[in-house]
């Protein structure tokens, strides 16, 4: 994605560090519910175990005079932006600070140049590549390169009180561009449980329940804690980053991979022993237990596995590397299907309904080695080595541990919240009988795949919109909301048609066996017109992700979830006999009431105090 206003003057820089969880809501950035102050000083203790730089050290030394200490920092920072600059490509005719202590063009990417420059010229304040306002004194001393203009000329323009803003045109053309490529990347990482529903659903009604059951078993009390649990590193490497201590980076994601195994192994060992009787206790059916129990015993050996995929993927992008782990997913998602067919139906090698959960486990270490290859073999300029300092010393393993703690709970929390959620709404409708199981597995799948396209919108308009707070633009951000609420429904409409439409043959495809197929046909009508409302939800999330008000979006998440949705699921399937329909209309109550919450959040605001906050939270990550 693009990376828009964020590396100008210090006041403008981009306040966001969007989510990369695969769960629905996506409404968490741990950096927003813990005082930065607490990563600020994890950083400071670990620079001495770690083995620090000069700097560091001299900063210690100089422990007690801010002023010397404030200055080495600026300076050193000063030359590591003139190098990376010539390592990126980024424009080096001039030095990368100015005597004020802002940034120049000299450490700014082109991208960020082109950018400001045609927003300029949107707004008539520059006419062209050389030819600028006549109200600029900028024009008066063109004797400067091209990008060192477009700096002075937006530095002048906002200074001046004039109002820069966006486009419909624009945003709609940024948005689309940013969003194509998640739409790929997020279907290609859901792909590994929809193959092995796809594959089990053919073996019989029960042994897809099994697979339901399991694998949403799977995600509620091991896979999404884990990717709560390691959102703490989106904070704790992008600080240390960003302060330039690079081998506390590599620190950090080897202290969170071993606590998160170590935190795992009880459940693991839960899964393998005790799964069937826990889950007899709440499903009535002993056989969907037994099936379920035996999923969770194959996929704990691909625990280990996702830990180290999900602590090396944020190992890479806290560096801006975000494509290497859309280039392991390109070669293991295909992988995966190919094993899950040859693994639960080939004559030869299949071993039935385990082929399924082994497929996935298998494909969990080569996600983690795919990782790795590309970590040490990478032509990149950035190189990731460079945060790599060694193996983790057995003293370091549990130093400031509570911190890292503190700061994966509140991720925990927001992942586990939509998790546990539908794994309530498949124990109720395992009550139901094994055909209903069947069919909300299968609904369910269908509907988190439709979910991809409108929350790839909704993670390029919280970039976006955090781009243009960072940049106090305010006015654009409104643009933006209005623009990505329009994408969002222009998108569902085309899902609800096709949902609609070709109802009975989505549910062909899934399975063969007649009741379930009706159970699922009946249902599409509803998921379909749900489809308008899920969209309007992950686009309103977008732009409270942008703001920076993830909590507002939590707590409307949770509020309609729990107290609206889930009780009208209950009441409509159970009170009602809807049957699994009326799962499905709870949910969509649910839906409405955050589409419109969230919404009214988002337009009845006060963007002077969100920018103001914006600006607040920037100057404490700079003090890193």
């Amino acid at each position: 994605m693009t990376k828009q206003f964020t590396h100008t003057t210090m006041d403008r820089r981009s306040s966001i560090v969007y989510s990369t969880s695969v769960g629905k809501g996506g409404l968490f950035t741990p950096a927003d519910y813990i005082p930065s102050e607490i990563g600020n000083s994890a950083l400071e203790e670990e620079s001495d175990d770690a083995g620090e730089g000069t700097a560091t050290r001299k900063g210690k030394a100089l422990h007690g005079r801010p002023e010397e200490y404030q200055s080495l920092l600026d300076a050193n920072n000063s030359r590591t932006l003139q190098r990376e600059a010539e390592v990126n490509g980024t424009v080096t005719e001039h030095s990368s600070s100015t005597e004020d202590g802002t940034l120049s063009a000299a450490s700014l990417p082109k991208k960020l140049i082109d950018e400001e420059r045609d927003l300029l010229i949107d707004n008539h304040i520059l006419q062209g590549r050389e030819t600028l306002d006549t109200t600029s004194s900028a024009a008066n001393n063109y004797g400067s390169t091209e990008p060192e203009v477009v700096v002075d000329t937006w530095e002048e323009a906002l200074e001046n009180g004039k109002i820069i803003t966006t486009t419909y045109r624009r945003e709609g053309e940024v948005l689309a561009c940013n969003a194509l490529p998640l739409i790929f990347t997020f279907i290609l990482q859901n792909s590994l449980s929809l193959a092995s529903i796809f594959s089990v659903s053919h073996l019989g009604t029960k042994e897809l329940g099994g697979v339901t059951l399991g694998s949403m078993t799977a995600n509620i009390t091991g896979l999404a804690a884990i990717q709560g649990l390691c959102t703490c590193l989106d904070t704790l490497c992008s600080q240390a980053y960003g302060a330039k201590n690079y081998h506390v980076v590599g620190l950090f994601v080897q202290r969170c991979a071993v606590i998160t195994m170590l935190a795992f192994l009880p459940i693991m060992y839960i899964w393998v022993q005790w799964s069937e009787t826990i889950l007899s206790w709440l499903v009535p059916e002993p056989e969907l237990c037994r099936l379920a129990a035996n999923y969770l015993k194959v996929a704990a050996f691909g625990v280990p596995g996702f830990v180290l995929f999900e602590c090396g993927k944020r190992f890479l992008q806290c560096q801006g590397i975000f494509h290497a782990s859309t280039i392991v997913l390109f070669v293991c998602a295909p992988l995966n299907a190919l094993m899950n067919y040859f693994l639960v139906w080939d004559k030869r090698i299949g071993i039935g309904y385990l082929g399924a959960p082994l497929s996935v486990s298998i494909n969990y270490w080569f996600m983690a080695i795919g990782l790795f290859v590309y970590t040490i073999f990478t032509k990149q300029a950035v190189k990731p080595l460079k945060c790599w300092n060694g193996v983790i010393k057995p003293h370091q393993v549990f130093r400031n541990w509570r911190k890292m703690i503190n700061l994966a709970l509140p991720g925990i929390l927001m992942v586990e919240t939509e998790f546990l959620g539908f794994e309530i709404l498949t124990i109720f409708a395992s009550h139901l009988g094994p055909s209903a199981l069947g069919a909300q597995s299968i609904i369910s799948t269908i509907a988190s795949l439709a979910y991809q396209v409108p929350f790839s919108i909704s993670v390029s308009t919280s970039t976006r919109v955090a781009n243009f707070i960072g940049a106090s633009l305010y006015q654009s951000c409104i643009k933006t909301c209005t623009l990505s609420l329009l994408l969002s429904f222009a998108c569902s409409s085309m899902n609800m048609l096709i949902i609609f439409l070709f109802r009975k043959q989505i549910a062909g495809l899934f399975s063969t066996e007649p009741e379930v197929v009706d159970l699922v046909t009946s249902a599409l009508p509803i998921l379909a017109f749900m489809q308008i409302f899920d969209a309007f939800n992950a686009s309103t999330a977008g732009c409270l992700r942008g703001q920076g008000r993830q909590k507002i979006g939590g707590f409307i998440n949770m509020f309609a979830f729990y107290a609206i949705g889930i009780p009208m699921a209950v009441l409509l399937t159970f009170n009602f006999n809807l049957g699994v329909g009326g799962l499905w209309y709870g949910i969509t109550c649910a839906l409405i009431v955050m589409s419109v919450c969230q919404g009214y959040a988002v337009f009845h605001c006060d963007w002077n105090e969100i920018i103001d906050a914006a600006k607040s939270r920037n100057s404490e990550t700079v003090r890193v």
